[in-house]
C-alpha cells in the first residue's frame, strides 16, 4: 500500500518499526529523520569528533537497513542507542595502541625520582617519536620540516608546491593531535600519583 510522506509522522517510532521491517524505505527515512539528532549528539558526547560522529550513526543506520526484518528488535530506539554505544566502544579499541603507550609512559613517570630528569626525557622524546611516526604521511613530513628542519610554513609551502594554507592547517592538525595525548599523560600522570 502507498502511503505519503506526512502520513509516517502519525506513526510511532516501534509503528515505524513494523513498516521498515517490510522493506518501506520512506518509514525508514522518517525514523532517520526523527532519531538522528540524538544518536548523534550522544556519539559526539563520547567521541567530540564531529565526522566520527556522523560516521558512526550512518553505518548504524546502514547496519539497521541490512537487519531491517530481524525479530528480536522490539523498542527501535533503543536499539539504536546500543548499537551507537557498540560503534563508540569499537572505535575506542581501535585506539588501544595509543592508549597503551601513555598508560606505558604514565607508569614510567610515577615510578620516577623526579630528579631523574634525562630519564624522563628520553621516554618522552621516545613516545612523542612514536606519536608523530602514527601521523598520516604528507602531515608528518610537513611537521618534521617545520619543526626539526626549521623552515617556515611559507618555506614548506614553496618545497612542497602547496599552499601555506595548507601547510598551516596540516600543522595545526598534527599539534592538535599530539597536544591531545600529552594531555592524557597528564591526566594518568595524576591518577598514579593521587588517585586512590
Amino acid at each position: 500500500m502507498n502511503r505519503s510522506r506526512h502520513i509516517y509522522t502519525a506513526y510511532s517510532l516501534d509503528e515505524l518499526l513494523q513498516l521498515i521491517r517490510e522493506s518501506d524505505s520512506l518509514a525508514f527515512d522518517d525514523l532517520y529523520r526523527r532519531t538522528w539528532k540524538k544518536l548523534y549528539v550522544h556519539a559526539f558526547q563520547k567521541l567530540r569528533d564531529e565526522d566520527l560522529a556522523k560516521d558512526i550513526v550512518q553505518e548504524v543506520f546502514v547496519d539497521f537497513w541490512n537487519k531491517r526484518q530481524l525479530r528480536d528488535i522490539q523498542r527501535v530506539e533503543a536499539y539504536l542507542m546500543r548499537a551507537v554505544k557498540f560503534k563508540v566502544i569499537d572505535r575506542f579499541r581501535k585506539k588501544d595502541f595509543i592508549v597503551e603507550e601513555i598508560e606505558d609512559f604514565a607508569e614510567v613517570l610515577a615510578n620516577s625520582e623526579f630528579s631523574d630528569s634525562k630519564l624522563l626525557d628520553d621516554e618522552l622524546n621516545t613516545l612523542l617519536n612514536y606519536w608523530i611516526s602514527r601521523l598520516p604521511n604528507k602531515r608528518k613530513e610537513i611537521f618534521l620540516l617545520r619543526y626539526e628542519e626549521g623552515l617556515s610554513t611559507e618555506e614548506i609551502g614553496k618545497l612542497l608546491n602547496i599552499s601555506t594554507k595548507t601547510v598551516q592547517n596540516q600543522i595545526l592538525n598534527a599539534t592538535t593531535f599530539l597536544r591531545s595525548l600529552m594531555h592524557k599523560i597528564l591526566f594518568l600522570f595524576f591518577l598514579f600519583f593521587f588517585g586512590s
